[in-house]
C-alpha cells in the first residue's frame, strides 16, 4: 500500500467512527451505545477509536460540529458571500438546511438530545453554546442585511430569530416520531416555510 493511500485511509478514519456512531446512536440510543459497539461497527480495533476521541462524549460533540455545526456554518458563509435578493438567498439557506439537517441521518442527533439531553446536560449545553447560538446568529445577520438592503420591515428583528427555527426542529421531530404513519411531503414543507417566512418579513 502506498503511503498516500495510507494517508487518507487514516484522514477518513475519524468520519467513519463517526458514522458508525450515528447508525449505533440511531439503534440504541446514546447512553446505550458503548465505545466497543461503535469501534465494532467502524471494524477497527477499541484501541484505534481512543487515537482520535477521548471517549464517547468528545466523540458525539465532534458529531455536532461535522454534522451539524458545518451546515451553519456553510450557511452563514453563503449569506456573507453571496450577493441576491434576500428572498432567494433565505431560500437557498432553509432548502440546504432542511436537506443537511431533517434529510440524512443527522437528524438522529437531534433524537439524542430530546430523549436523553436531561440524562447528559453537558452535550445540550455544548449544542446550544455551539450551534444554535451561532444558527441565531446567522439568521440576525440575514434579516440585518435585509433590512439595510430595503428588503426585509425594519421591525423584523424585533421578535426572536427562533421563530424562523422552530419549523426544522419540527420537520426532524416529525421525521423521528411520525414517519411510518404519515410521511412527511418535505418539498412542501420546505417550500411553505420559505413562501410563509419571506411573505411576512419582506417588505410590502
Amino acid at each position: 500500500m502506498t503511503q498516500t493511500k495510507r494517508r487518507r485511509r487514516k484522514d477518513a478514519r475519524p468520519s467513519d467512527i463517526i458514522n458508525a456512531a450515528v447508525q449505533e446512536f440511531g439503534e440504541k440510543g446514546y447512553s446505550a451505545t458503548s465505545v466497543g459497539s461503535i469501534a465494532a461497527r467502524a471494524q477497527i480495533a477499541r484501541s484505534t477509536f481512543y487515537l482520535y476521541f477521548d471517549d464517547k462524549e468528545a466523540l458525539i460533540q465532534e458529531a455536532f460540529r461535522v454534522r451539524v455545526g458545518a451546515v451553519v456554518a456553510e450557511a452563514h458563509s453563503s449569506t456573507q458571500a453571496e450577493d441576491l435578493p434576500f428572498a432567494e438567498l433565505f431560500s437557498q439557506v432553509l432548502t440546504s438546511v432542511y436537506a443537511r439537517l431533517v434529510g440524512q441521518d443527522t437528524v438522529v442527533l437531534l433524537r439524542v438530545l430530546i430523549a436523553e439531553g436531561r440524562q447528559f446536560p453537558e452535550l445540550t449545553r455544548f449544542y446550544h453554546d455551539t450551534i444554535l447560538s451561532a444558527a441565531q446568529t446567522m439568521l440576525s445577520q440575514l434579516i440585518a442585511r435585509g433590512i439595510a438592503q430595503g428588503e426585509v420591515r425594519s421591525d423584523a428583528l424585533d421578535y426572536d430569530v427562533k421563530i424562523l427555527m422552530a419549523p426544522v426542529i419540527m420537520a426532524a421531530i416529525w421525521r423521528l416520531t411520525f414517519e411510518d404513519i404519515e410521511t412527511l411531503d418535505m418539498p412542501r414543507f420546505v417550500d411553505g416555510h420559505v413562501s410563509l417566512l419571506t411573505s411576512g418579513l419582506l417588505v410590502r
